[in-house]
């Protein structure tokens, strides 16, 4: 009998999405279903550069705390170890500098913003009343702000240490500790996240300012409660990108749209790719620690086997899926920043978990290891459960110089999988075509790149349906 020949295949890559049944992701977006040491950009696909060591630690012992200190001259990645606190200039690289008067436990917070950390370290700060107890701080417009349980407290303009008549209580029908602050400069609001729930916070003037008059209410601080539910879990874990800012709660990762807001009960974004967080204990995702870098949201997580934090979920918030990629590095880390290299170029760093210093999305290999990258298509069943067989299969590529990479076919029940083609050369753009002659339900195809820095452009997989005829399409 005749058969129905159909194709299906991505003209462009849209991330992935690896939890959900594959088979139903839409075919107009390019979603995968796997995605290692890739980035997508206009969907077109490439392996990620790699990481290159800046300095070697040579005190032996794990990093407590790691954290980015911006100032107008000079950018310093502070390293607490061994009860030392020790400073790297990226923007003047010459070695670790020990930062006399030892650490106090407030600096190891995230979120401190150009000018601040810094003027912390040269500031007389002994006589705060309660410095132990603040769990995070950022910059507001030339003002400090401090967490302080369910209150933050704001500085003097210019000044550092708090000023106790200015501070906002986030007393809205819940008593909540807050983990982490956060200030986005794009709406001039403060995020303030707890265990349970998260907070809006628009300044006004400090009271301190008013001269005379009545003042009115543009002069306080408002609060606005945005969430009594889906607090944070990883204190470290806020980040601002695209208009939004992403957190690790206690069931997944949040988005908070600041242009339109948070619906209560709205759930993570993190369900697509449910299978990347679950099997990690509580205790362990709260290190996970995220930064942005140019456009994107890395957040370092630990891994599923010893729950060693040594992969970055990379979440591009302009792919139609959001989730680009899972980096995966033979290097475990203890946190990941952004601090201005020696050209003055915004660049994204790690500190390892033995204090070892790390420029990320640098060169071609990881620290002189050469590392894979791989992506894996949706399931193509021609949306019906009827045996086929499959053909052609084609990978559209351009190698951009010397190239090594495996293409595979995965058949879905009986489940098999086969080489299609093996490339090892330079062979500029390209469409490789080769024939899978396998009968299967379903099929995906698969792309490891072992060496080099090729582009892909498109991948599609022909196909036929058996006992239904060519005619009978209406």
């Amino acid at each position: 009998m005749p058969r129905e020949f159909q194709q299906d295949g991505e003209v462009a890559f849209g991330g992935f999405a690896s939890y959900p049944n594959s088979a139903s992701l839409d075919p107009q977006k390019g979603i995968l279903t796997q995605c290692v040491n890739m980035r997508i950009v206009e969907g077109v696909m490439t392996p990620r550069l790699g990481m290159q060591k800046a300095h070697n630690d040579v005190v032996a012992g794990d990093a407590d705390y790691a954290a980015a200190a911006y100032g107008s001259n000079a950018d310093y990645i502070y390293v607490w170890k061994n009860g030392v606190l020790n400073k790297y200039c990226t923007t003047n690289p010459s070695g670790l500098q020990i930062v006399p008067n030892g650490p106090r436990p407030y600096r190891q917070v995230r979120g401190q913003g150009y000018q601040t950390l810094g003027t912390v370290e040269a500031s007389n700060a002994v006589n705060w009343s309660g410095e132990y107890d603040f769990t995070s701080c950022t910059n507001i417009l030339g003002r400090m702000a401090y967490a302080k349980n369910d209150q933050i407290w704001v500085s003097l303009f210019g000044g550092i240490q708090p000023f106790n008549g200015d501070t906002i209580s986030l007393v809205q029908g819940t008593y909540d500790k807050i983990q982490a602050i956060h200030y986005s400069n794009q709406v001039r609001k403060l995020y303030a996240f707890g265990t349970r729930s998260v907070y809006e916070v628009t300044f006004g003037l400090p009271s301190m300012s008013l001269e005379s008059g009545k003042p009115t209410a543009d002069y306080f601080h408002k609060a606005n409660l945005l969430t009594s539910q889906e607090g944070i879990l990883a204190k470290d874990s806020v980040g601002e990108v695209a208009g939004q800012i992403f957190y690790l709660g206690h069931d997944g990762i949040y988005a908070i749209d600041m242009s339109k807001g948070f619906v209560e009960g709205q759930g993570p974004i993190s369900n697509p790719i449910e299978d990347v967080l679950q099997n990690v204990p509580a205790a362990e995702m709260q290190k996970a620690v995220a930064t942005t870098f140019m456009g994107r949201y890395y957040l370092l997580l630990p891994n599923q086997t010893n729950y060693a934090l040594d992969r970055i979920l990379v979440i591009n918030p302009l792919l139609p899926s959001m989730f680009e990629s899972v980096d995966t590095y033979g290097v475990e880390f203890k946190s990941i920043m952004t601090a201005r290299n020696q050209n003055g170029v915004l660049c994204l760093w790690a500190v390892g978990k033995d204090g070892d210093i790390y420029q990320l999305e640098n060169g071609a290999n990881d620290d002189g290891v050469q590392f894979q990258s791989s992506f894996k298509t949706r399931n193509y069943n021609f949306r019906t459960d009827f045996e086929k067989r499959y053909d052609a299969c084609t990978l559209t590529l351009d190698t951009k110089g010397q190239a090594e990479v495996d293409f595979y076919f995965n058949a879905i029940n009986p489940d098999g999988r086969m080489t299609l083609d093996q490339l090892n050369g330079n062979v500029g753009h390209a469409v490789r075509r080769a024939l899978a002659g396998k009968k299967s339900v379903g099929a995906m195809l698969e792309v490891v790149v072992k060496s080099g820095r090729p582009l892909f452009y498109s991948c599609t997989v022909d196909g036929s349906i058996a006992g239904r005829s060519i005619f009978n399409v209406f």
